[in-house]
């Protein structure tokens, strides 16, 4: 998974740079880009867990089922990371080349690509965590928790 530091870093050399602020004093935003990514761009929706009692509880498979569940939302996250990651680059690009300042939706996009990465790392912790409270009761899974 890439880093969002990067793009944080551009994102405020964006926001706070004199030029920037200069062409956007200047001229009027210009909105006349339109992504040809963010309409294919979908979040998904994670995985519910059991809680950690409940988790004691549970089956073997049930934690593989859980594990394919996890897998398969982590695939669907991932793309939409990379979706949002070309969407954010293009808009970038965009401004570049025309010499414009952020605008508002490019700061929805990097909001945006923020969260979703963000709600992939809890659903990763939440599954480690259901799985450490199987694996308390039950002893070790021959795949481990990862």
């Amino acid at each position: 998974m890439k880093s969002a530091l990067p793009f944080a870093l551009i994102v405020a050399a964006l926001a706070a740079g004199p030029a920037g602020a200069l062409a956007q004093a200047v001229a009027p935003p210009q909105n006349t880009y339109s992504s040809p990514y963010h309409a294919a761009c979908s979040r998904p929706a994670p995985p519910a867990f059991p809680g950690l009692a409940a988790a004691a509880t549970l089956q073997a498979q049930d934690i593989e089922q859980h594990r394919l569940a996890r897998d398969s939302y982590f695939a669907a996250a991932d793309a939409n990371l990379s979706c949002l990651d070309a969407d954010i680059e293009a808009r970038m690009r965009t401004l570049f080349a025309t010499g414009g300042a952020m605008d508002s939706t490019l700061r929805a996009q990097g909001l945006a690509h923020e969260l979703a990465s963000r709600e992939r790392a809890e659903t990763y912790e939440k599954f480690v965590r259901m799985c450490l409270a199987y694996e308390d009761t039950h002893g070790p899974l021959p795949g481990g928790c990862r």
